[in-house]
């Protein structure tokens, strides 16, 4: 008899149902809405209503900008800078342009010698005369400018034509060149 006493109290307990459930509304943690204020916000002598002009689908996407130069030099007796002989300057520059577009430099490491137009057309065209898939004949892995010729229309300015040897062919390559703060920059690029 011992056994069924402890058998019929753990019956028990399990018959015996909970007591029922109240429900109760939560506190309210939020602060009341802009629609459940008493009275309108009050408008204070000297503020300003902004009417921000509507979105325009044709707008201009945003890109960089140069530094803004001053209005007027300053009267200085200093020579003003001069540029370098371009000859030094244009073989090298070509066969940078000439890695760039073949994909092996990338092309902002010629930022410093370009305007922001002549960067932006780098980057676009990376990698464009980089030999395909199975084409035959390129035995070398980097281009090489072949000819250059320079002619200087005005001071300043230099005009250049080069040859690049990609390996599977010869393209063209013209650039207009800018005296700039001592230093040549490129302003223009085509290539054929």
């Amino acid at each position: 008899m011992t056994d069924d006493k402890p058998r019929e109290h753990q019956m028990a307990k399990v018959l015996t149902l909970p007591k029922a459930l109240t429900l109760r509304r939560a506190p309210r943690l939020e602060g009341p809405y802009d629609d459940e204020h008493p009275e309108p916000p009050r408008l204070v002598d000297g503020s300003l209503a902004l009417a921000f002009p509507p979105s325009v689908s044709s707008a201009l996407p945003l890109r960089l900008v140069p530094p803004a130069r001053a209005a007027e030099p300053e009267q200085t007796t200093e020579q003003p800078l001069r540029a370098p002989d371009p000859r030094r300057f244009v073989a090298p520059f070509s066969q940078g342009i000439a890695e760039v577009l073949m994909g092996l430099r990338p092309p902002q490491q010629l930022a410093q010698a370009t305007t922001l137009e002549v960067l932006g057309q780098l980057e676009r065209n990376a990698g464009r005369l980089a030999p395909r898939r199975g084409a035959r004949g390129g035995d070398r892995s980097r281009p090489r400018v072949s000819s250059v010729r320079l002619c200087e229309p005005c001071p300043g300015v230099a005009e250049v034509c080069a040859v690049i040897d990609t390996g599977t062919r010869r393209r063209a390559l013209a650039l207009r060149l800018e005296a700039v703060g001592g230093r040549w920059q490129c302003t223009v690029i085509r290539v054929g």
